[in-house]
């Protein structure tokens, strides 16, 4: 058995940069309720811890300076402690969500105050985004020197910088940022001159400027298509490399730290986390693509330098491990359930087991081009812990197997991926003998599924959706994304013309609901503007006026990102409330 407590002590590490001989980063833990980090250096050997405010993170080192973000609840601080000196503030704004020294000071990504009691007046359809709520300021690039100059500024968000010398690149989302499509521009910090350098329209996860020069970034020029594979691309020269099956990971996890997208630059080489399958390793091309760590891991952030490198890693075994000549583990008393992997015409799945007797339990995951994988998973942990089996898998639409695999869901949502998770299960079963009850559980694009599975199915005892969505019309409007993603994913070209409102409403679970028998508990996030609560009520109340025994749990102050990095008590109440509703109709 184990307590929701336990399984969240956890160190997880991330903000990785390694300097001469050591290497330094964040290491983030839950305590009296709060996120708690701070700041260590590691040197193959040694551990060291460097802060003790609790709350500091994104170190690095730079002319033998190190510098760091310290944070409170409405400001971030930039900290530069110089040697024999003590820390002293250079900037401080609202939000830094990136910061890099430069040969004219410190470039840095920020966000200014605003008052959240405002009125909110826009003109824009993206005027809220989950996680960040209601998008009153947008993220600028700011110099900072003997004073802070803003360079670029607008009703567009700066989403990645990088200098060397006298030239900076940075990406933004000034041509579609209601698509949240993006480009990369030079700037002249002099002049101010800024000229565009990619065309067309794509994605930029991360951007890159060699010593030489030499523009490079993960992305794509595909406009806003969900299930496009990302490259690594040279826009000067119009080329594009194949890394993996994906030049990004997908690979899920709810270890509360987010995944780093990064592409450096060192000895001649690009670096960058690209994935293949339910693997996420580092990759290195200089002419040449090479993977650099195995597969059966997901790596979740690196850094490099001359010729060093480091990097954090996470397996189903172990939730966060550092590699820096000598592997480091943040939880060596953790040894999470090793799962049996189970391959159906090429597609992976796994299966925790706990004992053949158990109750099943098969979890959904979202996107739909998300994927699970080789990472270590909390929840599936304490469900394993707790005597159920889980089984967990990518059918079609899962992303790391390439676009056309990602594209087998799209105008086909609940199609074959439903018949994939079928016979994921059934493989399960027959493989290993599985005698108990089956459950199901999944999130976001995995709630869809679950609210459109129960109206299909009677063979779930209890089914928990979470931040799920029940009606594709009514999400069009309510959604931060959902006006451009639900017409491209479900091959509508308009959701408000009589047909498309037509097709929307007939692919949704709500328009099948009088056939749901399964007794269903909904988990949202009060503040979950990707798939918004509204989607949860309409169902949970179809359910309650038929009698269909059901739930709706609402965690306030949560966003889409609930389960993952939600408020700390509320991920506690969420383990218990969902293995009490498993065991009351599975046990």
């Amino acid at each position: 058995m184990q307590s929701p407590e336990d399984a969240y002590k956890l160190r997880i590490a991330s903000d990785l940069s390694v300097n001469d001989g050591f290497v330094v980063f964040t290491i983030t833990w839950i305590e009296n309720g709060e996120y708690e980090s701070s700041i260590y250096r590691f040197d193959g050997e040694t551990l060291d811890r460097l802060t003790f405010g609790n709350h500091e993170r994104m170190p690095l080192y730079h002319d033998g300076s190190l510098y760091y973000i310290s944070y409170s609840k409405d400001r971030e601080r930039l900290i530069k402690l110089e040697p024999l000196k003590e820390p002293r503030e250079i900037y401080w704004n609202r939000s830094i969500t990136k910061y890099q020294p430069s040969s004219k000071g410190v470039l840095a990504i920020v966000s200014d105050p605003f008052d959240p009691n405002d009125p909110l007046a826009t003109e824009r359809i993206k005027y809220r985004f989950d996680s960040r709520g209601f998008l009153r300021k947008k993220n600028k690039l700011v110099l900072i020197g003997e004073k802070t100059e803003t360079l670029v500024e607008g009703d567009f968000d700066v989403t990645d910088v990088s200098s060397q010398g006298e030239k900076i690149i940075f990406s933004s989302t000034e041509n579609d940022d209601d698509h949240e499509l993006h480009d990369i521009y030079s700037l002249d910090a002099d002049s101010k001159a800024i000229s565009r350098i990619t065309e067309g329209s794509g994605n930029v996860s991360a951007i890159c400027l060699s010593p030489e020069g030499r523009v490079a970034y993960v992305g794509h020029r595909r406009g806003y298509i969900p299930w496009a594979v990302d490259k690594l691309m040279f826009p000067e020269t119009d080329t594009a490399v194949e890394i993996g099956m994906n030049a990004s990971s997908s690979v899920l996890s709810d270890l509360f730290v987010s995944d780093a997208q990064k592409l450096l630059y060192d000895s001649g080489k690009y670096y960058l986390i690209g994935q293949t399958g339910g693997s996420a390793s580092i990759f290195s091309y200089d002419g040449t693509v090479e993977r650099v760590t195995d597969l059966g891991l997901a790596v979740r952030e690196f850094s490099v330098k001359s010729g060093k490198l480091a990097y954090v890693y996470t397996s189903p075994e172990k939730p966060s491990v550092i590699f820096f000549g000598k592997e480091l583990d943040l939880n060596p008393e953790i040894k999470g359930a090793t799962p049996h992997r189970l391959e159906l015409e090429g597609k992976d799945a796994w299966l925790l087991l706990s004992d053949r007797k158990s109750p099943n339990v098969l979890s959904i995951h979202g996107g739909p081009h998300s994927a699970y994988g080789y990472a270590y998973s909390i929840e599936f942990n304490f469900l394993a812990q707790n005597g159920f089996n889980v089984i967990f898998g990518n059918p079609a639409g899962s992303g790391g197997y390439g676009e056309d695999f990602a594209r087998e869901c799209v105008g086909d949502w609940c199609g074959k991926d439903f018949n994939d998770q079928m016979s994921f299960m059934e493989k399960a079963k027959a493989k290993y003998s599985l005698e108990g009850p089956f459950a199901v559980t999944g999130g976001s694009y995995g709630g869809f599924m679950i609210n459109a599975i129960i109206t299909k199915t009677d063979i779930f005892r209890c089914a928990i959706p979470e931040r799920s969505i029940s009606n594709l019309m009514s999400m069009c409007g309510t959604s931060d994304i959902g006006f451009y993603f639900n017409p491209l994913e479900l091959g509508v070209e308009d959701p408000w013309s009589s047909e498309g409102i037509e097709r929307l409403m007939q692919l949704s679970p709500i328009y099948n609901v009088k056939k749901v028998r399964t007794p269903t508990m909904f988990v949202e996030g009060e503040e979950d503007y990707r798939c918004p609560i509204e989607q949860a009520e309409q169902m949970y109340t179809a359910l309650r006026v038929m009698g269909v025994p059901s739930m709706l749990v609402r965690y306030q102050g949560d966003s889409h990102e609930h389960a993952r990095r939600g408020k700390p008590k509320n991920m506690l109440d969420r383990l218990d409330r969902k293995l009490k509703w498993f065991k009351k109709y599975c046990v």
